[in-house]
């Protein structure tokens, strides 16, 4: 069990705004924090301890395991990356930091995955976490290796997880696709809470979103979690209309992932 009292998290990517969401979330209730990323992390607070690293930095990334009960890695390039950055920083930088916690004794690692990770599911059937992965693309795909690395610790090495599967994160949400998979930064911190309180999460995967009126998957693992989202894309939705957003018309994509699930392959080189 992760004591909030006493216990230290490190959250990589700290300078996101995800990450920036969860210190303004976390550091009323998680008095120390450690806090990475290979920007510079503005404005840290008393309880933050604040370390410039790149996540290709392996003798890095161990140092600063030192004394750390819990991990929230967030740091990860977007699908719109290159495949060599994606390669090295959702691949290698995943494996690094999880092996430089396990090598550092930390117990629990809350990892941001993605909705992604099974965005070749039709809109049309509800998805769960229980369900085989079917990622959209490369970048999902590599988020479902993250997850299959933790099932791995948690069955040799005993280390807990959560797996978040991240949908539409933004302070608002942004078209039509998000009235479903909206995850607000309040929520964001809610959800990352209770993945730390939870005395034994096991090794979980969770669905991250909101409490939207329009989500399109099912059994999200938040009662087990204990996460109450709060927030939901609904009561924004006159705010998209009025951006000239089609909110009534019917889904504008078959697939979960949106448009990534039809996204042409980049090419290898």
């Amino acid at each position: 069990m992760i004591d909030p009292t006493k216990d230290r998290v490190l959250i990589t990517g700290a300078a996101g705004a995800i990450g920036t969401a969860l210190r303004q979330g976390l550091r009323t209730g998680w008095p120390r924090l450690r806090l990475t990323d290979a920007r510079p992390i503005q404005n840290p607070t008393n309880n933050e301890e604040c370390i410039v690293a790149d996540v290709g930095d392996r003798a890095a990334l161990e140092r600063m395991m030192e004394g750390v009960s819990a991990v929230v890695h967030l740091t990860g390039a977007g699908a719109d990356y290159s495949l060599e950055d994606l390669f090295r920083i959702n691949v290698r930088g995943v494996f690094d930091v999880f092996e430089a916690a396990r090598l550092g004794g930390v117990q629990r690692i809350i990892y941001a995955s993605s909705n992604h990770a099974f965005g070749c599911y039709p809109i049309e059937e509800r998805v769960s976490p229980d369900m085989p992965p079917r990622p959209d693309s490369l970048y999902g795909a590599f988020k479902v290796y993250g997850e299959a690395i933790l099932r791995t610790y948690f069955d040799r090495h005993e280390i807990r997880s959560v797996s978040m599967r991240i949908g539409t994160y933004r302070t608002l949400p942004i078209d039509q696709r998000s009235l479903a998979t909206w995850l607000s930064p309040g929520d964001v911190a809610r959800l990352v809470d209770a993945s730390l309180r939870h005395p034994d999460p096991g090794c979980s995967i969770v669905n991250g979103y909101s409490a939207n009126t329009r989500i399109k998957a099912s059994d999200h693992n938040w009662d087990f979690l204990g996460y109450e989202p709060k927030d939901n894309a609904e009561d924004h939705i006159e705010m998209l209309r009025a951006k000239g957003v089609d909110v009534d018309g019917p889904w504008e994509w078959p697939e979960h992932g949106g448009s990534h699930a039809q996204a042409p392959e980049r090419r290898a080189r």
